[in-house]
C-alpha cells in the first residue's frame, strides 16, 4: 500500500499542480482576452460611428461652401428653371446620402424660396415640412452647426432620429442662405450594436454627450435604464474616465469620442458571462484531471502490484527460511531483477537444506555418541560399587542378601545393557530406580522410603535412560547415608507446572550440600566447567543435549536436605502409551516401601 500510495502521489501531485496552473492561467487569460475583446468592440463601434459622423460633417461642409449648391438655392421665377433646379438639388442630395451611407435623408432648406428639398420627400414649404421645428431651433441657436439628439420629444420623428444641421452662408459671409440637415436614424445605430451578444443581463449603450440614450440593446424600462446609465457614468467619472472598471457584478467598458459629437459608448458585461467560458475550461480540465488521476491510480495499482506481489512472495520465502523451512521452492517469480533474487533464494534454500541435513546427521551422531559416553561413565561406577558390596556380603556369608542384591543387579544390568534405547518412558526409569534403591538399602542396611509423585500422563514421557540414577545416588550417598538417622526419604516428582513446562524433581531429607560447594557446583554447571560432581554434570549435559538450551537445571539445599529440579519444555517431550493398570505397590526389604 505504501508503494501504491507513493506511486499515486508521484503521478497525481504533478497533475494537480498542472491542473491548478492550467485552470488559473487559462481562466485569467480568457478573462483578460474577453476584456480586451470587449474593449476592442467598444472602440470599433465608436470608430464606425466616428466615421459616419465625419462623413456627415464632410458632406455638410462641402455642401455648405459649394458655389453650385449656393447657386441652386437661388429663387427661380421661370418654372422650367425651377423644376430643373429642384431636380439637380435632389440629385446632389441623393449623391451625398449615398456617400455617407448609414443616414436616412439629406435635406436642404432655402431661406429665399422658403422650401425644403429632401432626397426622399417631395419639395414642400417650411411650415409643411417635418423639419420645421428643427430649423426654427437651429436658427435660434446662432451656431454654425448643431447636432440634435432628442429622444424625449413627443414627435416620433424627432425621437427616433439624430440630426446634424449646418448653415449654408452667402458667399460674401453676410448671413446664411439656408440649412443642410442630415438625418441619422437611431435604428441604424442600433444595428451597429444589436449583434453584440453580452448575455441576457449585459448590454451596450450609445449615449450623447448630455447622457441621452441614442441606441441600446437593453430591454429594461426607460426610467430604470436612465437611472442605471447615470450610475454607470458617475462611476466612470470616479474612476477618472478609465476605459474599464468593475461596478457591482459587472465589467464596464467605456469609450468617448474625441470628435465634435462626443458620443459615449458603454458596454456592460456581467461577471457570470465572463466566467462562463472559464467554467467550461475548468470543467474540461477537471474531467481531464479525473481521467488522468484514474489512469494514474490504475497504473499505480498495476505497477505497485507488480512490485508488491513478488516482493511479498520473496518476503514469505525468506520468513520460511528464517524459521528453518528450506524445502519450500517458489517458481512463480517474474522475469526481472526480483525474479533473479527469487531464483537465487531458491538455490540458497536448497543448498542450506543440504547443509542442514548434513549438519543434523552430524549433530545427531555426535549427540548419540556423547550420550553413550555419558552412559558408559555411569554403568561402570554402578557395577563397581555393587560388586564391591556383594564381595563384602560374600565374606560375611550372608547368602540371602547376596541373592537379593544379585537379583536387583541383574534387573539393573538388563535395563541398562539389554535395552539399548536412548529414550525410555519415565515409568521404566522409576522401576529401575526402585531396584537401585532396594539394592542400596540391602547394601547399607538402612530404611529408605521412595515416594513417587507422578502425574498419570507423565508416566509415559520419554526421558534419557539412567537420567535419574546419578541424582538418586547423590541423594543416598551424600545426603541420607551421611546422616545418623536410620530412615531416609527420597521423593521423585513429575508435574506439568504450566502449558509450556514440565517439572522433574528429586528431593531428599539428607544433610544437604555445603553452601560453598553448592555455589561452586552451580557456577560450574552454568559456565560448563569441569567439577568433582561428575554424575550431576552428566545429567545436566544429557538433558541439555536432548531438550535444548531452554531447559533449566537448579540445585537447592538446606539443613533439611537437597532438591534438584529440572524444567523441561513441553514442546520438546515425546510420550509413549503406558498401561497403568498393572502398577502395584512394591515392598522393599527391611520394611522400605514404594
Amino acid at each position: 500500500m505504501k508503494v501504491i500510495f507513493i506511486l499515486f502521489l508521484v503521478s497525481v501531485v504533478p497533475l494537480l499542480i498542472f491542473a491548478y496552473l492550467t485552470i488559473t492561467l487559462s481562466n485569467q487569460t480568457v478573462i483578460d482576452k474577453v476584456k480586451m475583446l470587449n474593449l476592442q468592440v467598444v472602440s470599433q463601434t465608436m470608430e464606425r460611428i466616428d466615421i459616419t459622423m465625419s462623413r456627415m460633417q464632410q458632406v455638410s461642409s462641402q455642401y455648405g461652401i459649394s458655389p453650385s449648391i449656393i447657386n441652386l438655392m437661388d429663387s427661380q421665377k421661370n418654372f422650367f428653371n425651377y423644376v430643373m433646379q429642384n431636380q439637380e438639388l435632389q440629385r446632389v442630395l441623393d449623391t451625398g446620402k449615398t456617400a455617407i451611407g448609414d443616414i436616412d435623408d439629406i435635406v436642404l432648406y432655402s431661406v429665399e424660396s422658403g422650401e425644403v428639398v429632401s432626397s426622399i420627400d417631395a419639395i414642400v414649404p417650411l411650415k409643411q415640412s417635418r423639419y420645421a421645428e428643427l430649423i426654427e431651433r437651429f436658427e435660434q441657436s446662432n451656431k454654425p452647426f448643431l447636432l440634435v439628439v432628442d429622444q424625449n420629444d413627443s414627435d416620433p420623428f424627432l425621437q427616433n432620429n439624430s440630426f446634424f444641421m449646418r448653415k449654408v452662408s452667402y458667399s460674401n459671409g453676410s448671413g446664411f442662405k439656408g440649412v443642410i440637415i442630415i438625418t441619422l436614424p437611431n435604428n441604424a445605430l442600433k444595428k451597429t450594436i444589436q449583434n453584440i451578444n453580452l448575455g441576457p443581463e449585459g448590454a451596450i449603450y450609445i449615449l450623447s454627450s448630455d447622457r441621452k440614450i441614442i441606441a441600446s440593446t437593453s430591454s429594461a424600462d426607460t426610467f430604470v435604464l436612465n437611472e442605471h446609465i447615470g450610475q454607470l457614468l458617475d462611476s466612470w467619472q470616479q474612476s477618472k474616465r478609465s476605459d474599464q472598471f468593475t461596478l457591482g457584478h459587472s465589467l464596464v467598458s467605456v469609450k468617448q469620442s474625441r470628435d465634435f459629437h462626443e458620443w459615449i459608448i458603454v458596454s456592460e458585461i456581467p461577471n457570470a458571462l465572463l466566467s462562463e467560458s472559464t467554467h467550461f475550461i475548468t470543467k474540461s480540465a477537471l474531467i481531464a484531471l479525473f481521467v488522468l488521476m484514474l489512469l494514474g491510480l490504475i497504473v499505480s495499482l498495476v505497477i505497485g502490484y507488480s512490485l508488491y506481489n513478488p516482493l511479498k512472495r520473496l518476503k514469505h520465502h525468506m520468513q520460511l527460511i528464517q524459521i528453518g523451512d528450506f524445502t519450500t521452492q517458489d517458481t512463480k517469480y517474474p522475469n526481472n531483477e526480483i525474479g533473479d533474487l527469487g531464483v537465487m533464494l531458491n538455490k540458497m534454500a536448497s543448498r542450506l537444506q543440504l547443509l542442514m541435513e548434513d549438519l543434523q546427521k552430524s549433530e545427531e551422531l555426535k549427540r548419540r555418541n556423547e550420550i553413550r559416553v555419558l552412559q558408559s561413565q555411569i554403568n561402570p561406577h554402578l557395577i563397581y560399587n555393587t560388586l564391591n558390596t556383594i564381595s563384602v556380603y560374600a565374606t560375611l556369608r550372608d547368602y540371602n542378601k547376596i541373592k537379593s542384591m544379585m537379583r536387583s543387579l541383574i534387573s539393573i544390568l538388563r535395563y541398562s545393557m539389554e535395552n539399548y534405547e536412548q529414550l525410555v518412558p519415565l515409568s521404566q526409569e522409576l522401576k529401575y530406580i526402585t531396584d537401585y534403591v532396594s539394592m542400596i538399602q540391602l547394601r547399607y542396611d538402612r530404611r529408605i522410603i521412595l515416594n513417587l509423585e507422578i502425574e498419570e500422563l507423565l508416566n509415559g514421557m520419554l526421558i534419557p535412560k539412567l537420567l535419574l540414577q546419578p541424582l538418586i545416588e547423590n541423594s543416598l550417598f551424600h545426603g541420607i547415608l551421611a546422616k545418623e538417622d536410620e530412615e531416609g526419604i527420597i521423593t521423585v516428582r513429575a508435574v506439568q507446572v504450566s502449558k509450556e513446562t514440565v517439572l522433574l524433581q528429586i528431593e531428599d531429607n539428607g544433610i544437604g550440600i555445603d553452601p560453598d560447594r553448592l555455589n561452586a557446583l552451580n557456577t560450574n554447571l552454568v559456565q560448563g566447567l569441569q567439577s568433582e560432581s561428575i554424575g550431576v554434570k552428566n545429567v545436566w549435559e544429557r538433558v541439555r543435549l536432548l531438550y535444548g538450551e531452554q531447559t533449566e537445571f537448579q540445585i537447592h539445599s538446606s539443613a533439611n536436605g537437597a532438591i534438584v529440579t529440572i524444567f523441561i519444555p513441553s514442546g520438546k517431550l515425546d510420550y509413549e502409551s503406558i498401561d497403568t493398570s498393572s502398577t502395584e505397590e512394591r515392598i522393599l526389604p527391611n520394611n522400605g516401601t514404594i
